[in-house]
């Protein structure tokens, strides 16, 4: 059976009371940051049972842009403590991530300065100086199969960056694999709660489902 497109609606009046409450702001901020946990984790699970160039590409940089916008989002968890703290709906599911061993783990990785100069940014002077302590004795630059452009995975560059990230080299193929899993095991968990946190929101502003409305089309890039 295929399952029904919807959408959740404010209407004019309910728009206007939203944008009065300062709340809102961090319930679409909350929300952009859901949309990027699940396009991004959609990158991970496009690659289950693959292990071509491509596929172990994606799987770094799933791993990269998650570690990354979780970083973020966590900062944001604690910034929304300001207009939420009381709200026990808030208190119970999201903030209650900020205990999380998995999430003080990723808070602990050199993840600022990674996403900053390699997920986020591209600095040539950190590269110069992960490629200056890196104990890697010999380079696999780049692995591919066929002549396809999308087939092929820059290995050293992601092996840098996640050095970078980690701080070390990633020897211990158990342990990064165990580190991976768990963290989009908290990702997951996080974007459940989130959608929950969400959705009462809105029901509390008096938004409401609907099915597609043609009079609203978003742009496609």
């Amino acid at each position: 059976m295929k399952d029904i497109e919807k959408q959740i609606y404010g209407n004019p009046a309910v728009f206007k009371k939203c944008r009065g409450d300062k709340r809102f702001a961090y319930v679409v901020a909350l929300a952009r940051a859901v949309n990027a946990l699940n396009s991004a984790n959609s990158l991970m699970m496009s690659t289950t049972g693959r292990n071509d160039p491509a596929a172990h590409r994606d799987r770094m940089n799933s791993y990269f842009f998650v570690s990354a916008i979780l970083y973020e989002t966590l900062k944001l968890i604690r910034t929304m403590g300001s207009v939420y703290g009381n709200d026990k709906s808030f208190q119970d599911s999201i903030q209650m991530l900020l205990k999380d061993k998995t999430a003080q783990a990723v808070e602990r990785m050199h993840l600022k300065a990674a996403r900053r100069d390699a997920v986020f940014h591209y600095l040539p002077d950190p590269f110069a100086e992960a490629i200056a302590k890196t104990p890697m004795t010999e380079c696999v630059f780049l692995s591919s199969v066929g002549e396809k452009r999308g087939s092929l995975h820059y290995a050293f560059a992601d092996y840098i960056a996640a050095e970078m990230m980690v701080g070390a080299r990633l020897d211990d193929n158990v342990t990064v694999n165990d580190m991976m899993e768990k963290t989009l095991k908290l990702v997951i968990q996080f974007i459940e709660h989130s959608e929950n946190f969400i959705v009462g929101q809105l029901n509390g502003w008096g938004f409401e489902v609907r099915p597609p409305s043609s009079a609203f089309s978003p742009p496609v890039p």
